[in-house]
Protein backbone atom coordinates (compact mmCIF):
# COMPACT_ATOMS: atom_id res chain seq x y z
CA UNK A 1 0.00 0.00 0.00
CA UNK A 2 1.04 3.34 -0.46
CA UNK A 3 -0.33 6.50 0.90
CA UNK A 4 -0.07 10.22 0.20
CA UNK A 5 -1.32 13.06 2.15
CA UNK A 6 -2.58 16.08 0.66
CA UNK A 7 -4.55 19.70 2.04
CA UNK A 8 -7.42 21.09 0.01
CA UNK A 9 -9.49 24.10 1.58
CA UNK A 10 -7.67 23.44 4.89
CA UNK A 11 -8.88 20.25 5.24
CA UNK A 12 -6.60 17.11 5.29
CA UNK A 13 -7.41 13.80 3.16
CA UNK A 14 -5.24 10.36 2.01
CA UNK A 15 -5.14 9.02 -1.03
CA UNK A 16 -4.11 5.23 -0.71
CA UNK A 17 -2.98 2.96 -3.15
CA UNK A 18 -3.22 -0.99 -3.04
CA UNK A 19 -1.38 -3.01 -6.10
CA UNK A 20 -4.26 -5.76 -5.77
CA UNK A 21 -6.96 -3.19 -6.54
CA UNK A 22 -5.42 -0.92 -9.09
CA UNK A 23 -6.85 2.27 -7.94
CA UNK A 24 -6.81 5.19 -5.48
CA UNK A 25 -9.31 5.53 -3.03
CA UNK A 26 -9.51 9.29 -1.23
CA UNK A 27 -10.20 9.62 2.82
CA UNK A 28 -11.68 12.23 4.12
CA UNK A 29 -11.20 12.44 8.20
CA UNK A 30 -13.20 15.48 8.74
CA UNK A 31 -15.97 14.46 6.38
CA UNK A 32 -15.96 9.90 6.39
CA UNK A 33 -19.31 10.83 3.64
CA UNK A 34 -16.98 12.18 0.80
CA UNK A 35 -16.36 8.90 -1.18
CA UNK A 36 -13.91 9.10 -3.92
CA UNK A 37 -11.02 7.28 -6.13
CA UNK A 38 -9.36 7.71 -9.24
CA UNK A 39 -7.42 5.58 -11.87
CA UNK A 40 -4.42 7.66 -11.24
CA UNK A 41 -3.07 9.77 -8.08
CA UNK A 42 -3.78 12.65 -10.71
CA UNK A 43 -7.45 11.37 -11.15
CA UNK A 44 -7.71 10.49 -7.61
CA UNK A 45 -6.45 14.33 -6.22
CA UNK A 46 -8.88 16.06 -8.55
CA UNK A 47 -11.87 14.02 -7.64
CA UNK A 48 -10.81 14.61 -4.14
CA UNK A 49 -11.10 18.35 -4.74
CA UNK A 50 -14.09 18.18 -6.90
CA UNK A 51 -15.93 15.92 -4.33
CA UNK A 52 -15.28 18.62 -1.36
CA UNK A 53 -16.16 21.22 -3.16
CA UNK A 54 -19.77 19.84 -3.88
CA UNK A 55 -19.86 18.95 0.11
CA UNK A 56 -18.89 22.24 1.20
CA UNK A 57 -21.49 23.88 -1.47
CA UNK A 58 -24.51 21.15 -0.50
CA UNK A 59 -23.75 22.21 3.43
CA UNK A 60 -23.81 26.14 2.59
CA UNK A 61 -27.24 25.60 0.11
CA UNK A 62 -28.67 23.33 3.53
CA UNK A 63 -27.34 26.55 5.82
CA UNK A 64 -25.48 24.50 7.95
CA UNK A 65 -21.66 25.30 9.09
CA UNK A 66 -18.91 24.54 7.91
CA UNK A 67 -16.89 22.39 10.01
CA UNK A 68 -13.56 23.29 11.48
CA UNK A 69 -10.55 21.24 10.10
CA UNK A 70 -9.54 18.77 12.46
CA UNK A 71 -6.54 17.73 10.77
CA UNK A 72 -3.69 19.35 10.29
CA UNK A 73 -0.40 17.85 7.88
CA UNK A 74 3.11 18.50 9.68
CA UNK A 75 6.22 18.95 7.73
CA UNK A 76 8.87 17.63 9.22
CA UNK A 77 12.58 18.79 7.94
CA UNK A 78 15.28 16.22 7.33
CA UNK A 79 18.65 16.80 8.93
CA UNK A 80 21.77 16.18 7.52
CA UNK A 81 21.09 17.13 3.86
CA UNK A 82 23.37 19.89 2.30
CA UNK A 83 21.30 22.81 0.54
CA UNK A 84 23.26 24.32 -2.51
Amino acid sequence: MITTHHEYRSYVFTIEYYAADPAYTVDFPDFPEIITSGATLAAAFANACEALDLHLESLLKLKKRLPKPKHFLALEARKGRDSD
